[in-house]
């Protein structure tokens, strides 16, 4: 199974990658204009939202409105092999962390526990939820670690029109099905 999926990976990171700037600045805000317009957003209080990475969808604007609203926004920090979030009031405490992604400060931010709705990137999605990350298996775990906490959590995943294909992406038991897929063009419960 794993094969499909690396195979999967491959392929649809190639997409992103050759997506122009262009590109990835309008087919995003579309994106995150859909999740701004929808219920998940307005009965949200604090949101885990990922910072952009290798063409994937940004989310700035998210970030942004979230924090001009006053509500709690937690970005994540990976470490121990876990993915943790932390509270932030600006994008300006934060450092370049393992794989060279934009994480809070520890001294700043303190850890979110009570997130309602989490943002997850994608390298690729079906229409019954589940993904195809980069394979390290932090949101899966972090989702898990939440469900058994009992916390009700919104799971989305936010990513660009192709990346949600009619096939089924092959899936194992620690694998985490998400509530909802948000892309530039569309808005999926799952």
């Amino acid at each position: 199974m794993s094969g499909n999926k690396d195979l999967l990976r491959i392929r649809f990171l190639s997409f992103r990658k050759n997506l122009s700037s262009y590109d990835v600045f309008i087919k995003s805000w579309f994106a995150q204009e859909n999740f701004l317009n929808s219920i998940f957003f307005s009965k949200s209080k604090a949101i885990g939202v990922y910072y952009p990475i290798l063409n994937e969808v940004q989310t700035f604007r998210i970030i942004r409105k979230s924090l001009l609203l006053k509500k709690r926004v937690c970005l994540p920090r990976m470490q121990d092999g876990k993915i943790t979030f932390h509270s932030i009031t600006n994008l300006n405490n934060l450092k370049t962390g393992k794989y060279n992604i934009k994480e809070p400060l520890l001294k700043v931010n303190y850890e979110c526990e009570n997130i309602d709705t989490l943002i997850t990137p994608g390298i690729v999605f079906d229409r019954l939820g589940y993904r195809i990350g980069y394979g390290k298996g932090y949101y899966d775990g972090f989702l898990e670690r939440f469900s058994k906490s009992k916390n009700n959590i919104t799971s989305i995943g936010l990513g660009y029109e192709f990346q949600i294909i009619l096939e089924f992406i092959p899936y194992e038991p620690h694998d985490i099905k998400l509530d909802v897929l948000i892309t530039n063009k569309e808005i999926v419960l799952t």
